[in-house]
């Protein structure tokens, strides 16, 4: 019998998608919408694309509509803020998405690497998962998309970069003409477009809290106590934060000043905020609306917030204050913890004491056959303080030269670089133990670093010069003489100025210590325990409320809860 050798008959398993007749398949169809702005012709929008969308997909007997995604208010140059187009995503990567519908390209992403990228990967998932634009007739999975992709991927980014353009330009022509954009703001009511006007118990809440942190109260404890009153934030929050303090604080609009543009988006692509630090122009308006804290109370609380509150070193009442006699004449009593001022203020405010430099005569001996040998470089067990980023540490030595001593103040030279120590009261604001443990003084260090010029990795060991004269007593160190403490691959290094070794031996004594040396000589009182003096211009501007007046505000805070 003849075998039958017909053709053989196979029958195609059509995939998900046809490139003719891909819309008559039988998908899982969802629809993403986003506006950029929440603004109400924006809302109109949303809910437009969102009828659009309800009535559309489901008329398609082949498809079985999933939902709508919808990002309000988001911009399309990045999807790390889309909610719910990274939801979205994740759906497709769950199996339970085949085809996206979306209006078209800008409203997918503005941002031509994010967009390739996210059609890329989708197509690449089993099954694909595709992306329709209506707008632009595109479907990611038909032969040749990508190229048209690209192109409109790229006119979107390109769009949103002008409007990005036209918005900078927009807002600085408005704050040329002194027109600023008020924020949400304890305290205040927008009063017309650009204006804000006193809102009394958003006021009283400000009020309160410049009264406590001018008392000496910590930005903690303000929190705690506020919350404990459930006096609402700006955003209507009852719980209190140390920064939500402090940004009220530091807000010059509580003065009634008004500073605009103090950050700004780096790149329209990140939408990175920087601080802005000269890049772009500042708006400064003074007296721009009706203030709830004085311009002194507001400076003085800026002073006061780069202090650490949570040392007992702490005086809120600090401020810049110099001895005009004695051996210690044109030194400044220092906090340890206080960092309302850098060097430049400590050198300024020593000019403007004008103190007359003494009239001192001196003579240095000169033994023949005797050489000057540091003693640093026979003995490494002497006196000395040693100086770190983080504080004070004065070592064994150094501290029995003083002996029955419980506290001491630490005194600055800010021209002569020199550090002093002398004997004070525990009740003193700024007395520190006089031990041998670390004295926490990162402000002061701060300070110190920056007028010597000091690495800020490293540590200085400086001697100790004792004078002593009956029963007056007094430490000095000069700054600009010490050693050098660092890390050299993770191992401790000590150095020394090589100016030690060329000048070994020599009659070449410290000028600035010499020079006291000789006033004390020629002083017969030092007069080591003279207060010092304030400076013009570093006056305390503000009236602080006393403890028990502080106690008492809070007692009627409470009352009216």
């Amino acid at each position: 019998m003849r075998r039958n050798l017909g053709k053989r008959l196979v029958s195609e398993i059509d995939p998900i998608y046809d490139n003719k007749d891909w819309r008559m398949k039988a998908l899982r169809v969802a629809a993403y919408a986003r506006v950029s702005t929440d603004s109400n012709d924006q809302e109109n929008s949303l809910n437009n694309q969102k009828d659009h969308y309800e009535s559309t997909i489901p008329a398609n007997p082949s498809w079985d509509y999933v939902g709508l995604y919808a990002d309000d208010g988001v911009s399309g140059t990045s999807t790390r803020n889309r909610k719910e187009f990274n939801r979205m995503i994740e759906d497709c990567k769950s199996g339970k998405i085949d085809l996206i519908v979306v209006k078209d390209v800008s409203r997918f992403a503005r941002n031509t690497v994010d967009c390739l990228n996210t059609a890329e990967f989708l197509g690449t998932l089993d099954p694909p998962v595709g992306i329709y634009f209506e707008n632009n007739n595109i479907n990611t999975l038909d032969t040749g998309s990508q190229t048209f992709l690209q192109l409109y991927a790229m006119f979107a980014e390109h769009e949103s970069g002008q409007k990005s353009d036209s918005i900078k330009f927009g807002n600085n022509r408005c704050f040329e003409n002194g027109n600023y954009f008020c924020p949400r703001l304890l305290g205040y009511v927008k009063e017309g477009k650009y204006g804000l006007k006193i809102e009394p118990e958003g006021a009283k809440t400000v009020r309160f809290i410049y009264d406590l942190f001018l008392a000496g109260y910590s930005k903690r404890e303000i929190a705690d106590v506020i919350t404990s009153l459930a006096r609402p934030t700006a955003a209507d929050n009852l719980k209190w934060s140390q920064s939500s303090v402090a940004g009220i604080l530091r807000n010059e609009k509580y003065c009634g000043d008004f500073i605009m543009q103090k950050s700004f988006v780096e790149n329209f692509k990140t939408h990175k905020t920087i601080r802005n630090m000269g890049q772009r122009k500042l708006f400064y308006e003074k007296d721009h609306h009706d203030a709830i804290v004085s311009r002194e109370e507001y400076a003085r609380a800026l002073l006061l917030l780069d202090s650490n509150q949570a040392t007992p070193y702490y005086n809120h009442l600090f401020v810049i204050q110099i001895i005009r006699q004695g051996l210690l004449s044109g030194f400044i009593p220092m906090n340890p913890v206080f960092g309302g001022y850098d060097a430049s203020h400590y050198l300024y405010a020593l000019e403007t004491a004008r103190i007359p430099p003494p009239k001192i005569e001196m003579k240095v001996a000169y033994i023949a056959g005797v050489k000057q040998v540091r003693r640093e470089l026979c003995c490494n067990r002497y006196a000395a303080a040693t100086f770190s980023g983080y504080g004070l540490l004065f070592n064994t030595n150094c501290v029995s030269l003083m002996k029955e001593t419980a506290h001491v103040e630490v005194l600055l030279h800010p021209a002569e670089r020199l550090l002093a120590v002398r004997k004070s009261s525990q009740h003193n604001r700024n007395a520190v133990p006089w031990t041998t443990q670390p004295i926490h003084a990162r402000e002061l260090m701060q300070v110190i670093y920056q007028l010597m010029g000091w690495r800020k990795d490293w540590k200085y060991k400086v001697s100790a010069n004792c004078f002593s004269k009956d029963d007056e007593q007094v430490i000095l160190f000069d700054l600009t003489s010490c050693e050098f403490q660092f890390k050299e691959k993770e191992k401790p290094t000590k150095a020394i100025p090589s100016v030690w070794i060329s000048e070994f031996g020599e009659n070449l004594p410290e000028y600035m210590m010499l020079c006291r040396r000789a006033l004390a000589e020629k002083l017969d009182d030092w007069k080591l325990s003279v207060p010092p003096s304030p400076v013009e211009g570093f006056e305390l501007d503000v009236k602080p409320l006393t403890k028990k007046q502080a106690e008492k505000r809070i007692a009627e805070m409470r009352c009216e809860k």
